[in-house]
C-alpha cells in the first residue's frame, strides 16, 4: 500500500485498527516513522497486503476513457519500464482498416520496448462498455488494464466502472514460471494438486490456480483486515447503470447486490432486450451493464462478488467457505460509517433467485435458482437468417488434450508480427497436428465476406474446465450454446453432450450428430463468450475486416499454456502497413528521458511508465490520450527483458 505526496515521494502506509490509512515516512535507515493520516481516494490499498502493482496515469485500476463513436482516437502509450516490454489491446474494439493497431506483440505488431513509445491510432467502434489492457505475458493480471467508453449519444454522468477481478499476492508472472502446464514447465509449487483444486457443484474444477483474494475497483479486504473497500452512492429513487468488467485471470465471479435486483441492459457492450436477475455470473474478458434502482431504505449494503468454489478435489467435498470480495452501496441520505449488516436474498419455491450466464444445466434442484443462459438472451436487433451458400462452418476444439490448446495444438508465438506478410517466421502445424498433437503456431484462413459460423466445443477429459473465448476485431452472433447431462438433484454432470461427434479421440476433427435449433431472431452480440464444460457454443459473424485476429481463451493459465490462435481474414485485402511503421530492432531513442529509480521507504520503490490524458474531441474529430504505466514494487523483476533484436514502435507512426 502506497501513498504519493504533493512532493511525489512515495510511501508506505500502515491500516489502523479504526480503518484509518496512516503514511509511513521512509527516513533513511532509521525506522519509518508515523505520518498523518490520508484519505483512502489518495491512497493504493489493493487488498492491504503489500505488493507490485502496474499504475497507468498513477491510477489502479487505470483512468476510465470516454469517448464519442466515431472519433479518431490516439492513445500515445509511453513505455517507463525499466526491463518489461508492453503493448496495449483495446477489447471489443473493430480496429477496421488497422490490424496493425491490435496491441498483441508478434501478431500485430512489435512490442514497445522500455524507454520507448508508440501511438496507437483506431475509429472508436463500435459504441457500448468496452476496456483496454497489456497483452504482454501478465501485465494485464498486475493491474494495467482500465473502461473504455463508447458513447453513441453525449452522456449526462460519467461512466460507472465497476472491475471484479482476482487477486494474488505474487506478480503473475510467477505463475507462468512455475506452470508444469508450459512449454517449458516449472516445477508447479503455485498450482493445486488434482485433490486440492477448487470445483463448482457441477464437478466442473474451477482452475488450478489457488484462490488468495479479489479486488473491486482496486479495493478488497485480506484474511479479515481493515482495508478500506470502493463504495457507491445512490439516491432514492435513482436509477444507476454499472459497467461490470472482469479484468481478472482465472476465477468466474456471482456479482450481486443485497436487497436489490440488477436489470441487465447490455453484454459486451451490445444492448440486450432488459433482463431481471439477483446474480450475473461473470468470467475473465467479459463485461455487462446493468441498472440498480434506489428503492430500499436509507441504509448501506453490500455488493458481493464470489466465486463459483463449492468444495475440493474431485470427490467434491463440500468446505463451509466463502471466496468473496465485497463492495458498499450506500444511499445517499445513510449515516453509519460501519459496514453494511445486509445479508443476500433468500431464494424460495415462490420467490426463486435468477442468475444470467449460467456455464452448467441448472443450479441444485433444492436451490431455488432458476438460470438464463447467454443464448435465451435477446439482442433490441433484428438479425436475418444467412443464406447456406453465404456460410462456412468450422470446428474449434478447447480442451487440454496435448496440453492447453485448439484442435490439439498448443499456440507458439510467432518470432515476428505476422503484419509483416510471408514468409512467416513461426513454428508451422503439419498433418500429424490433427492425429497427435503438436506446439505450433496456428493459423487458419477465412474467406472474405462470408458469413463465418464457429461452432466451439468444450469435450475430452473428465477434468475439463469452462472456458471463456474472446475473438479480436469482431463481434459475433452467440446463436446457441449446448450443456451435459445433469442430475438434477445435485447439478453434477453425468456425461458429455450428444450433438457432436468428435472424430476422433482427440475431437479434432468433430462435426455435428444432431445440428441444435440456432437463435436466428435475435440473437445476442458479444465479442466474449464462455464454452460450457462438456458442451459447446456456436457463434457467427460476417468476415468484412480484413487482417491477423488473435483467439482464444481469456483465462490466462490456459492461453499463456497455448489455448490461442490466429484468424487469417481475407489475406488478400489486408490493409497495407503505413509508411515508416516499425519493425523489431528499431533503436531510435524516445525522446523523454527514463525517470530516476528513487528509493522512497524501506521497502518499496517507484517507477513510472505514464499515461497522460489529453481529450481533443469528443465527437468527430481526435481524442489523444498519452499513457503512462508505473509500477510500484518492493523489488523489482524481470519480465520478458528485450534483445537486441527486438523493436519497439516510433512514436510518430502514422494512421
Amino acid at each position: 500500500m502506497t501513498h504519493t505526496g504533493s512532493d511525489g515521494k512515495v510511501n508506505g502506509v500502515e491500516i489502523l485498527r479504526n480503518g484509518s490509512l496512516q503514511v509511513k515516512v521512509h527516513v533513511g535507515w532509521a525506522e519509518d516513522k508515523d505520518g498523518p493520516i490520508v484519505p483512502v481516494e489518495e491512497t493504493i490499498t489493493a487488498d492491504g497486503v503489500q505488493r507490485n502493482v502496474i499504475l497507468v496515469n498513477d491510477q489502479f485500476p487505470g483512468p476510465t476513457l470516454e469517448v464519442m463513436e466515431g472519433a479518431q482516437v490516439v492513445l500515445k502509450v509511453i513505455n517507463h519500464f525499466y526491463r518489461e516490454v508492453t503493448s496495449l489491446h483495446v477489447h471489443g474494439l473493430y480496429m477496421r482498416g488497422v490490424n496493425y493497431m491490435d496491441g498483441v506483440p508478434y501478431v500485430t505488431e512489435c512490442p514497445v520496448l522500455p524507454g520507448k513509445n508508440f501511438s496507437y491510432r483506431f475509429k472508436a467502434e463500435p459504441a457500448g462498455t468496452h476496456w483496454y489492457h497489456s497483452h504482454v505475458i501478465s501485465q494485464r493480471e498486475d493491474g494495467m488494464f482500465g473502461a473504455f467508453i463508447v458513447h453513441r449519444n453525449r452522456p449526462s454522468t460519467p461512466a460507472l466502472p465497476l472491475f471484479v477481478q482476482d487477486w494474488w499476492h505474487e506478480e503473475f508472472l510467477s505463475f507462468d514460471v512455475d506452470s508444469w502446464y508450459m512449454r517449458n514447465p516449472g516445477p508447479g509449487r503455485l498450482f493445486g494438486t488434482m485433490f486440492s483444486r477448487g470445483f463448482s457443484f457441477d464437478g466442473i474444477e474451477l482452475t488450478a490456480v489457488h484462490f488468495t483474494s479479489a479486488l473491486i475497483n482496486g479495493r478488497g479486504r485480506y484474511n479479515g483486515n481493515n482495508a478500506p473497500l470502493t463504495k457507491f452512492t445512490i439516491s432514492s429513487g435513482e436509477t444507476l447503470r454499472f459497467r461490470l468488467i472482469h479484468p481478472g485471470a482465472e476465477f468466474t465471479f456471482r456479482v450481486s447486490i443485497d436487497a436489490h435486483s440488477m436489470t441487465v441492459v447490455a453484454n459486451d457492450g451490445h444492448d440486450v432486450e432488459p433482463v431481471q436477475v439477483q446474480s450475473i455470473l461473470v468470467f475473465p474478458g467479459e463485461s455487462y451493464d446493468f441498472e440498480v434502482l434506489g428503492n430500499q431504505a436509507n441504509d448501506i449494503y453490500w455488493i458481493r462478488a464470489e466465486t463459483l468454489w463449492s468444495g475440493r478435489g474431485p470427490s467434491f467435498e463440500s468446505k463451509n467457505h466463502t471466496q468473496e470480495v465485497r463492495a458498499i452501496l450506500a444511499y445517499e441520505d445513510a449515516s453509519s460509517d460501519e459496514d453494511p449488516t445486509t445479508n443476500k436474498p433468500t431464494c424460495s419455491e415462490d420467490n426463486p433467485c435468477r442468475v444470467l450466464n449460467c456455464p452448467f444445466p441448472s443450479f441444485p434442484k433444492g436451490s431455488h435458482t432458476e438460470c438464463i443462459y447467454m443464448s435465451d438472451v435477446n439482442s433490441i436487433t433484428e438479425y436475418s437468417p444467412p443464406k447456406d451458400s453465404d456460410t462456412v462452418e468450422y470446428f474449434f476444439t478447447f480442451g487440454y488434450i496435448v496440453g492447453s490448446s485448439i484442435n490439439a495444438r498448443m499456440f507458439v508465438e510467432p518470432y515476428k508480427p505476422l503484419v509483416f506478410g510471408e514468409p512467416y517466421d513461426v513454428v508451422t502445424c503439419d498433418q500429424s497436428c490433427e492425429t497427435n498433437g503438436c506446439q505450433c503456431t496456428y493459423v487458419m484462413d477465412i474467406p472474405a465476406n462470408k458469413i463465418v459460423r464457429f461452432v466451439m466445443i468444450n469435450m475430452g477429459k473428465a477434468d475439463e474446465s469452462h472456458h471463456v473465448v474472446h475473438l479480436h476485431g469482431h463481434d459475433f452472433r452467440v446463436l446457441a450454446m449446448g450443456f451435459p447431462f445433469n442430475n438434477e438433484t445435485t447439478g453434477h454432470w453425468l456425461s458429455a453432450n450428444s450433438d457432436i461427434d468428435c472424430g476422433n479421440d482427440k475431437c479434432s476433427n468433430a462435426t455435428w450428430r444432431n445440428r441444435p435449433a440456432m437463435n436466428f431472431n435475435r440473437p445476442p452480440v458479444r465479442d466474449t463468450v464462455v464454452v460450457p464444460a462438456n458442451g459447446y457454443t456456436v457463434i457467427e459473424f460476417r468476415s468484412n475486416n480484413p487482417g491477423h485476429w488473435f483467439f482464444h481463451c481469456h483465462q490466462t493459465t490456459h492461453m499463456n499454456e497455448g489455448m490461442a490462435m490466429i484468424i487469417r481474414e481475407a489475406p488478400e485485402n489486408h490493409p497495407p502497413l503505413p509508411l515508416g511503421f516499425p519493425t523489431c530492432g528499431d533503436t531510435i531513442q524516445d525522446p523523454q528521458p527514463l525517470p530516476t529509480n528513487e528509493t522512497t521507504s524501506s521497502s518499496i520503490q517507484l517507477s513510472i511508465p505514464v499515461f497522460i490524458i489529453i481529450l481533443l474531441s469528443v465527437v468527430i474529430g481526435t481524442t489523444l490520450v498519452i499513457f503512462a504505466v508505473t509500477k510500484l514494487c518492493r523489488s523489482r523483476s524481470q519480465k520478458g527483458e528485450a534483445t537486441e533484436d527486438q523493436g519497439y514502435p516510433n512514436e510518430d507512426t502514422p494512421l
